[in-house]
């Protein structure tokens, strides 16, 4: 009987570390759910919601007007014409940009010197500039009487001044210049998580740099490439200010056609539902690109 009134006087202390534990549990339970809630309660309130109320405009909004006569007239060959040089204009616009921005990202994480300092101040001072002044000042570096132009003329390459602004052309050379950047920042952190040993042994083992760049490099630094592109490409093919300034209205796109659906034409259902066809375009593009590409591999998921 001793032992047993021993044992249990022993035991007795646990009851309350048992109890401080459940206690700090339900805590923790509490701030998970706090701290889960407000961002989710954030997402609803500022990203789902206005998605849904724009799907609910697209098929009418409660107006007496047919619920798919917006996504009908889509159908038209002017929409048609506006959304293919949309999505050619943000395919050729990420292609320039990683054929540009991989020899840049390269150059700054394997180059030791100034030139490396001074490629990272210029990249992130054209990032605190306004996209607005930075268009404009595309202007009056293209026009006829521009920087580009005089030169041109002075160095007898041509007899008069070229059209270089208010064009496709211009609206090209605006976009890859401040959409450059992002795929600049989004490479170089991927080339850094390069182990430099990867090239060093196969150089060691006779592969020449063309190989070892091309079996080595490039596919290490691939996820990088890809969630550069699909950045680029997300915000090429939603941008506004770039064609609307230096286009000139010669370069229309489908975003530029949603102005005007809502500013001359007053139809809301329309620009509603063409919104919505972009943003599946452009979500279904996206599921393509990292089916072919692997992106998955930038968040460690399993092999392939």
């Amino acid at each position: 009987m001793a032992e047993i009134e021993v044992t249990e006087h022993i035991a007795q202390p646990a009851k309350p570390a048992r109890k401080a534990g459940t206690a700090w549990g339900r805590q923790r339970n509490r701030t998970t759910v706090w701290l889960m809630g407000l961002p989710t309660v954030g997402m609803i309130v500022l990203f789902l919601a206005p998605i849904m109320v724009l799907v609910w405009m697209s098929f009418g909004g409660g107006t007496a007007a047919p619920a798919f006569a917006g996504y009908a007239a889509l159908m038209q060959p002017v929409y048609l014409r506006l959304l293919g040089f949309t999505l050619q204009l943000a395919i050729f616009s990420t292609i320039i940009c990683a054929v540009l921005a991989y020899p840049i990202a390269y150059l700054m994480v394997n180059i030791r010197s100034r030139i490396n300092l001074w490629l990272g101040v210029a990249l992130f001072i054209s990032l605190w500039l306004s996209f607005l002044a930075r268009t404009f000042s595309w202007i009056i570096i293209l026009q006829r009487r521009g920087v580009v132009n005089n030169l041109l003329v002075n160095l007898g390459l041509t007899d008069q001044p070229l059209e270089l602004v208010y064009n496709k052309l211009g609206v090209y050379i605006g976009m890859v210049h401040i959409l450059l950047p992002f795929m600049v920042i989004t490479l170089v952190p991927a080339m850094k998580a390069i182990d430099p040993s990867y090239v060093r042994a196969g150089l060691s083992l006779g592969a020449s740099p063309a190989k070892v760049f091309r079996q080595i490099y490039l596919p290490l630094s691939l996820p990088g490439l890809v969630a550069g592109s699909m950045l680029v490409f997300t915000l090429s093919f939603g941008f506004f200010i770039t064609p609307a300034i230096l286009g000139g209205g010669r370069a229309p796109t489908i975003v530029l056609a949603i102005r005007d659906q809502i500013q001359q034409m007053g139809d809301l259902q329309l620009a509603a539902s063409t919104s919505i066809v972009l943003l599946v375009i452009c979500l279904a593009l996206l599921i393509i690109y990292d089916r072919v590409s692997g992106v998955d591999k930038l968040y460690h998921r399993g092999g392939r």
